[in-house]
């Protein structure tokens, strides 16, 4: 019997080891730590810079409901192409004005509950997207095409960015980079260790978007202000980083 007894507690780590690797099984994944890569310290940094906008853009649409197709067509076709001329005028490039929305719906007349709802006339949208790249004319741009589609014009949006963000963008980062390495800074020092070199950096940028003001009215009333009043604001680019950094 005690011949056997070292047999018996060699076995066991190996029956140990069988069991814990057939509790592995499905979808359960074992990493070990691989030595310098599991030390350090990660820290996340933020960075934002505002800037005024360069850019104006505005959904202009029209709108006409007429009882035939044709009608509806051919009204909306005409306060368009008002729309869109006096734009140009306005020294908007062609590149600049792109058709955004173009449908043709029926209108219905559901009051008569015993009976289908009858077709009573069809509405035809029209809607181009302009890109503003001189914001001293916006307003102006705003108002004249409002004046030349009269009441058939919508307004559906308007906002504003920034055309290139590449000096913005550098600028964040650089706050963002100074944001990380002031934190794992302190963290070290709290802890009594020393910053060593950068392991790694993941980076995250964002530009959050601008307002953006709707409407699904006319606006004829607005175009006969003197200049419609328009607040570009300022835009914000943000870029946050994770930085992991040695410790010593």
């Amino acid at each position: 019997m005690t011949a056997r007894r070292p047999l018996v507690l060699i076995a066991l780590p190996f029956l140990l080891l069988a069991l814990a690797l057939a509790g592995c099984e499905g979808n359960t994944t074992v990493n070990a730590p691989q030595g310098a890569a599991w030390t350090g310290i990660t820290v996340t940094g933020h960075g934002e810079v505002q800037a005024p906008p360069d850019t104006g853009y505005v959904d202009v649409g029209v709108q006409v409901t007429a009882t035939t197709v044709a009608a509806a067509r051919d009204g909306a076709a005409t306060a368009a192409s008002a729309v869109i001329a006096a734009i140009k005028k306005d020294g908007v490039a062609d590149k600049d004005i792109q058709t955004t929305n173009l449908s043709i719906q029926p209108q219905y007349d559901y009051s008569k509950q015993s009976s289908s709802p009858a077709i009573t006339g069809y509405m035809v949208n029209n809607t181009v997207q302009v890109t503003v790249r001189d914001l001293t004319k916006f307003d102006k741009v705003v108002d004249d095409a409002a004046t030349a589609g009269g009441n058939n014009v919508r307004i559906q949006g308007l906002r504003f960015g920034i055309e290139d963000t590449t000096k913005i963008l550098q600028q964040a980062r650089q706050a963002a980079m100074d944001d990380a390495k002031a934190r794992a800074a302190q963290l070290a020092k709290l802890s009594g260790a020393a910053l060593g070199k950068v392991q790694a950096i993941t980076e995250s940028q964002s530009t959050p978007p601008t307002p953006i003001y709707a409407s699904d009215k006319g606006v004829a009333a607005a175009a006969a202000q003197p200049s419609t009043p328009i607040q570009t604001g300022t835009n914000t680019v943000t870029v946050d980083v994770q930085v992991r950094f040695q410790l010593n």
